[in-house]
């Protein structure tokens, strides 16, 4: 979690102003993010392979692509934004409307996109270490479930089918035999 102090001029009163917000990614919220991304294949210009949310990103930075970096950015700030209640971190869409309509937002951005050090350093700090970890993590469970969801019945290609003796087929239930016929698993004598 970061808390960070944001001075700014309130252009009502034109009195300095110093508030503290937090920002915090959950791992709820990195996973959510990975997911939206998976389909995400990017090799960068080290010659890295990189997917998913690290991928989405990276192609960002390198086609120096302003207006999505710029978009990514608010993204990034509206899912971290929330106020702290005691151990709790509440985000609720009337927090974001706060903070995305006052003027420390406005002061924030101003700094992330002026001051490329601080806004590295600001995302390094919201979003947890072990990005790469959950990020394999989650390809792979992305990964497992459509191979599922293309391979309903559980069989590759490598699976021999079960080749049934007459004795067999008498003694086993009419239905399984169908099913297993009709999804490979059985093949008959």
């Amino acid at each position: 979690m970061v808390k960070k102090t944001i001075t700014y001029v309130n252009p009502f009163t034109e009195q300095e102003v110093t508030e503290t917000h937090y920002f915090h990614i959950s791992k709820a919220d990195l996973v959510e993010m990975e997911v939206e991304q998976h389909g995400a294949k990017y090799t960068d210009k080290e010659g890295n392979e990189l997917t998913g949310m690290q991928a989405h990103l990276q192609r960002m930075v390198d086609a120096e692509d302003a207006r999505a970096v710029l978009k990514e950015f608010k993204e990034i700030i509206r899912r971290a934004h929330g106020k702290k209640d005691g151990d709790r971190f509440i985000k609720t869409p009337e927090t974001w409307a706060e903070f995305e309509g006052s003027e420390a937002y406005s002061e924030l951005i101003f700094a992330m996109l002026t001051k490329a050090d601080e806004s590295a350093e600001f995302i390094n700090k919201i979003i947890p270490g072990n990005l790469d970890q959950i990020a394999v993590e989650v390809a792979a469970r992305a990964e497992a479930e459509q191979a599922r969801a293309a391979d309903p019945t559980g069989l590759t290609e490598k699976t021999t089918p079960q080749v049934l003796t007459q004795e067999q087929v008498a003694a086993m239930d009419s239905e399984e035999l169908k099913s297993g016929l009709a999804d490979g698993r059985y093949k008959l004598s």
